[in-house]
């Protein structure tokens, strides 16, 4: 057993001690071949839900679907964050057609979710719904790991109320899939930490570099900055626009307003986009834009699972 690298001189050791035992965590998840990272999105704080993805912890999709919520209304507030309307939910199936798949999925599978108890609760109440007095299954018994938790014991900054750590915004797109890679994203960072409980820096690009999407809404406002450089109009319309997923050199972004996506994805705006990112993390970088209310790249198509008792 290797001893304990020393705190850094200064610091305090229950946080370095904290954060070291993080990183240790997110390097044995990232090594488990059981653990799978879930997310879903809701109609409400507490209502049903209306898309749920699941990733094995090297990024596969095991399952990535919208769901039809059975006529529950989505509030208005919750549907500006996710972009996910009745519109957009049109022919996804019931919950009760992707359960199945769902139990296949995570059966004696370890989850990792960015807030565990929550998102497990919702599933809780969606297996009451779809299930009635049935017993819960083994992976919907047990606590799933909360990364939210591991992650501010990791970064280590203490909360408002004097104990415990601040929780940090997750930063994936508020969509499932997206949200699932975002974490990803930090257990990646949170296993590079180097002994003694210091961390790397974020990469700030250049060629060869593929920053993941915490990195890039740090580099956010140096993108906007060659941006404006360029074109003060298209740094105008990126006004409310989101990084929502990075991969392949290629930084998928949403905005609310379709009008401006389709006028930021055409012609010398697009242009501009990917010249302002290149500057920022080396040649050969692409801006894609996309609606608020699309499926993210990447997804599957809705499962289409048969309804419980068919054929």
């Amino acid at each position: 057993m290797r001893p304990r690298p020393r705190p850094v001189r200064g610091a305090d050791p229950s946080r370095s001690d904290a954060a070291s035992d993080a990183a240790d965590w997110a390097r044995a998840v990232l090594r488990a071949p059981d653990a799978v990272v879930l997310d879903t999105e809701l109609t409400d704080f507490t209502g049903r839900v209306i898309e749920i993805a699941v990733l094995a912890v090297d990024g596969t999709v095991l399952l990535s679907t919208l769901v039809d919520p059975e006529g529950a209304p989505i509030n208005p507030r919750a549907q500006r964050q996710h972009g996910i309307s009745a519109a957009v939910l049109a022919g996804a199936p019931t919950m009760a057609r992707v359960w199945p798949r769902l139990e296949e999925v995570l059966r004696d599978r370890a989850v990792i979710a960015w807030n565990a108890p929550f998102d497990q609760a919702r599933l809780r109440a969606e297996h009451d719904l779809v299930m009635g007095g049935a017993a819960l299954p083994k992976w919907l018994e047990r606590r799933w790991e909360c990364a939210m938790r591991r992650h501010a014991a990791w970064v280590g900054e203490p909360n408002s109320r004097g104990s415990g750590y601040r929780n940090h915004r997750l930063e994936g797109g508020h969509r499932a899939e997206g949200d699932c890679r975002a974490v990803l994203d930090r257990l990646r960072q949170m296993a590079s930490a180097v002994p003694g409980g210091t961390r790397p820096a974020a990469s700030t690009g250049g060629a060869g570099r593929n920053p993941d999407l915490h990195a890039i809404h740090e580099l956010w406002p140096r993108f906007l900055g060659e941006v404006r450089g360029r074109s003060r109009s298209a740094e105008a319309m990126l006004t409310n626009a989101e990084p929502l997923l990075v991969a392949d050199r290629t930084l998928v972004v949403r905005h609310p307003s379709a009008p401006l996506n389709r006028r930021l994805a055409q012609g010398r705006c697009a242009a501009t986009l990917d010249e302002a990112l290149s500057a920022v993390l080396g040649h050969g970088w692409t801006v894609r834009v996309q609606p608020h209310d699309a499926r993210q790249p990447g997804t599957t198509t809705p499962v289409r699972a048969a309804e419980p008792g068919g054929a």
